[in-house]
């Protein structure tokens, strides 16, 4: 179960600040893929998603909830939202660290790019 119901998930990942403050959060990882070294593994898949992260084919992308719930369902933030004294999408909000936004942003990178485990790990096949 998770450490908040769903519907204070929800009302996270449309909460304006978070959603701004998760926004950067991708675009300040989004520019640490881009120096990775190409040996990473996944690398093209990764540095697919730092692009479009970075130049959102929709316009609206850089103002929408885009990645936002992928980041408002992270065990990282779900603990972190569990600890605000109420469930208003603002306390919520402000209980989540920047470190760690950054960290589950990181942590949902491979995921979301589309890096499948056999890519980190060719011998575990």
């Amino acid at each position: 179960m998770p450490a908040i119901s769903l519907t204070a998930m929800h009302t996270l990942a449309l909460y304006g600040p978070f959603a701004a403050r998760v926004r950067m959060a991708w675009t300040y990882v989004a520019r640490q893929v881009l120096d990775e070294a190409p040996s990473t593994p996944g690398n093209p898949l990764r540095v697919s998603l730092a692009r479009s992260v970075l130049n959102p084919s929709d316009l609206t992308g850089a103002t929408s909830a885009g990645l936002t719930p992928v980041i408002a369902t992270c065990e990282t933030v779900l603990t972190a939202a569990a600890g605000a004294p109420s469930s208003e999408p603002a306390e919520l909000c402000d209980a989540v660290t920047d470190e760690q936004l950054i960290t589950a942003v990181k942590d949902a990178w491979n995921i979301t790019a589309g890096v499948t485990p056999d890519l980190l790990d060719p011998s575990a096949t």
